[in-house]
């Protein structure tokens, strides 16, 4: 198969990661997470300013599921209010 993960969900909430996690640890849904900054620093912005606001590193999780599996991750979520 060609392309094996399909991307379900993306979340900036490190709660709402987690919560994703334990779902689909629990209904034993295969899972790969990427990270990524939300919002690079622009160096322009940090000369002019400091660090003023360049202190909190913002992330976005992306859940990537196999295909075989989306529709019970759907599920799972869709009971869970998280989709």
């Amino acid at each position: 198969m060609f392309f094996k993960w399909m991307k379900l969900v993306t979340v900036n909430d490190s709660k709402k990661k987690e919560q994703i996690q334990e779902i689909f640890v629990n209904n034993h849904v295969e899972y790969k997470i990427k990270v990524k900054e939300a919002f690079r620093k622009n160096v322009y912005d940090t000369a002019r300013l400091g660090s003023l606001g360049n202190n909190q590193v913002k992330l976005t999780y992306s859940f990537y599921v196999e295909k075989d599996g989306i529709d019970l991750a759907k599920h799972c979520l869709k009971d869970a209010g998280l989709l």
